[in-house]
């Protein structure tokens, strides 16, 4: 059984390695992946091992389908029997009697005339506390303003003020056929992947269990432009193992493999 180990920089749905099993002619390939980038959903099922380098984290496992609830056999016993909630009775409201011998209840009567009184003094009070929510003080403290940067901060922060209107108004002042013409767009999207490759290829030399992976491979196989520089830098220091670009030529060194093994 060959083992192949896959380099991506790009978002790879579970179907896609099903995919990779046919083009390379071998449905029992053992695969490993080592991306930058999550796959799009739970691919523990169809790789043997994901190791993810970049941001992000890896999708969750899916949900076990809840079982069915066995459906008894009818029988003659008659159901439970359902009492309607109007039925109950209340239980009585117990009143606790003060020091006084007059029950609680009273005093509360009793209280309302002053308590309507204050209310009457100050009508202010009894709006807040209408408008209050329920559980929250009539009005909330407000947040304390963040302090202004003093000294060589407030440079610093001026001087990245000022470098950010720059460029907006240079992004301004340049013609949008300069912006969005095919030169310009290449250059982009090259230093763009350059970056990715670079950054790709130092997190695979910072990792162990990568290399190690690596290591039990028959065949290394960068599938996108960011993988390239891995790649390529992998073939030097491992003269022994074939590290190729795509499936194609993946296959065509499996099958060489099976020739001459």
């Amino acid at each position: 059984m060959s083992n192949v180990v896959l380099l991506s920089t790009r978002k790879l749905p579970p179907t896609y390695f099903d995919q990779v099993r046919e083009d390379l002619g071998d449905p029992d390939i053992t695969i490993d992946v080592v991306g930058w980038v999550a796959p799009s959903a739970w691919v523990a099922d169809k790789v043997n091992t994901f190791t993810l380098i970049g941001p992000g984290r890896m999708p969750a496992a899916p949900e076990p389908e809840p079982a069915e609830e066995p459906v008894g056999e009818p029988t003659d016993e008659a159901p439970d029997a359902v009492i309607a909630p109007e039925a109950v009775a209340e239980p009585e409201t117990v009143v606790a009697d003060d020091a006084t011998g007059a029950p609680a209840a009273a005093q509360v009567a009793d209280a309302g005339p002053a308590a309507e009184a204050d209310t009457a003094a100050d009508p202010g009070a009894a709006a807040d506390a209408a408008a209050a929510p329920a559980g929250q003080p009539a009005a909330a403290a407000k947040p304390a303003a963040k302090p202004r940067p003093t000294g060589a901060k407030r440079v610093v922060k001026a001087v990245e003020w000022r470098a950010r209107k720059a460029r907006k108004v240079a992004g301004k002042m340049l013609p949008k056929a300069i912006k969005t013409s095919a030169p310009v767009k290449f250059l982009r999207g090259h230093r763009a992947t350059s970056d990715l490759g670079k950054n790709y290829w130092n997190r695979v030399l910072s990792r162990r269990d990568v290399l190690a992976t690596i290591e039990q491979a028959d065949v290394v196989v960068a599938l996108d432009a960011g993988a390239i520089w891995a790649g390529w830098n992998l073939g030097q220091r491992r003269a022994s193992t074939p590290v190729v670009l795509g499936l194609p030529a993946a296959r065509r060194e499996l099958d060489m493999m099976k020739v001459h093994g």
